[in-house]
């Protein structure tokens, strides 16, 4: 256990701006009744690595993800862009066709 000394003031804990540090969080990390594994991917992530998802391919999956979620919406803006394009030159043929009648 760790010496009162080092131990952070009940006033800090409840403050909302106190924000303990690495060493603090890892040492609570240390005391704590959690499963082995969500320890180690919490370790990690204080230390810097990142917890291994999915079996390592984490970064895979989000770069695929990423990459179908732009297209999806790549693909519908051009869809709207394509039927507003549609649309105004429509309405400038009808136009042109009303004239043409006003004309004759």
């Amino acid at each position: 256990m760790a010496d009162i000394q080092n131990e952070v003031p009940i006033e800090d804990l409840i403050n909302e701006n106190y924000q303990p540090s690495r060493k603090e969080m890892l040492e609570f990390l240390e005391t704590s009744d959690m499963d082995e594994e969500m320890k180690e991917n919490l370790r990690n992530m204080l230390t810097g690595d990142l917890p291994q998802l999915f079996g390592g391919g984490g970064a895979y999956l989000a770069i695929g993800f990423v990459a179908i979620m732009f297209s999806i919406i790549l693909f519908f803006g051009y869809k709207l862009y394509k039927s507003i394009k549609d649309k105004r030159v429509k309405l400038e043929e009808k136009k042109k066709l009303k004239q043409m009648k006003k004309k004759k």
